[in-house]
C-alpha cells in the first residue's frame, strides 16, 4: 500500500542549499521518513547531471521523499512530469507541453523541471516550478509571466502537486504505464519534428516519434527506430532523417 504525499508531513525551510542534497542527507544519515520538503530559496539548487537549477523567491522548490516502491525511474519521472503538467494546465489552458523526459514547457520555454533519485531503500522525487519568478536564464519563463496577474499561491500549487502525485502513482500501480504515455503523447509538441539527444555518447539527431511502453524515447533514424533511455532532448528543426 503506497504512503499518501499528500498527507506526508511538510517540512518548510526559508533557506537551504537544495531540498534535493538535503533530502540525499537525511537518507545517508539514516533520519528519513516519507517527507516533503519545501524551500523558499535555494543557494544551491541542483538539475538533471547535477546541474545548476537557478532558485529565485516566488518559486516551488520541493523534494518528496517517499519508500522505494517502483524500480523502472524512467516511469516514475514521466509519471511525475504527468501530474505537474496536469497541475500547470489548471492555471495554463494552452501551449503548455511535455519535454522528455522530464520537464514542462510554456511554448519554448521551461517552467518546471523534475529529478528522481534512488538511495536505500528510498526514493527522492524533486521537483522546480517557476511560479511566480524566472531564473535570469534564456528560455525560462513562470506562470505570472504567462497570464499576467498578481502573485499567486504557492501553497496552492504544492497542495495540488501533492494531491495529484497520489492521483498519478496509483493509476501507475494499479493500472500500469499506458495511460502515462497515453497522456504523454497527447501533451507532446515534437512528435514528429527533428531532434537531438544528447546523451554520454555524444548527439544523435532523427524525428521524435513519441515513447514506447516503457517510457523510452523513439527516434526515427535513416528509416530505423531507436529507442533512447535518457538524456537531453533539443529542437532541431524538422524534416525527413
Amino acid at each position: 500500500m503506497l504512503g499518501s504525499i499528500a498527507n506526508c508531513r511538510i517540512l518548510k525551510l526559508q533557506t537551504i542549499d537544495s531540498t534535493h542534497k538535503f533530502a540525499i542527507r537525511l537518507i545517508e544519515s539514516e533520519k528519513a521518513e516519507e517527507l516533503a520538503i519545501v524551500a523558499e530559496k535555494q543557494t544551491s539548487g541542483i538539475g538533471k547531471y547535477n546541474r545548476p537549477w537557478e532558485s529565485p523567491n516566488g518559486n516551488l522548490y520541493i523534494s518528496i521523499i517517499q519508500k522505494l516502491w517502483h524500480r523502472d525511474l524512467g516511469k516514475l519521472s514521466l509519471t511525475v512530469a504527468a501530474a505537474v503538467h496536469k497541475v500547470i494546465l489548471h492555471h495554463i489552458a494552452g501551449d503548455l507541453y511535455l519535454h522528455w523526459p522530464n520537464d514542462i514547457y510554456y511554448k519554448e520555454s521551461k517552467i518546471a523541471g523534475i529529478l528522481i533519485a534512488v538511495m536505500n531503500s528510498w526514493m527522492v522525487i524533486s521537483i522546480g516550478v517557476n511560479i511566480n519568478s524566472m531564473p535570469d536564464i534564456a528560455c525560462a519563463v513562470s506562470i505570472k509571466d504567462v497570464l499576467k496577474v498578481g502573485i499567486i499561491s504557492i501553497d496552492c500549487v504544492l497542495k495540488s502537486i501533492l494531491v495529484e502525485l497520489d492521483i498519478w502513482f496509483e493509476e501507475l500501480r494499479v493500472c500500469g504505464f499506458s495511460f502515462v504515455k497515453n497522456y504523454w503523447l497527447r501533451y507532446v509538441n515534437e512528435a514528429n519534428r527533428k531532434v537531438t539527444i544528447k546523451d554520454g555518447n555524444g548527439f544523435i539527431s532523427g524525428l521524435f516519434m513519441g515513447i514506447d511502453d516503457f517510457g523510452r524515447l523513439i527516434l526515427r533514424k535513416h528509416g530505423k527506430n531507436l529507442f533512447i533511455s535518457s538524456g537531453d532532448m533539443f529542437l532541431s528543426g524538422s524534416g525527413e532523417s
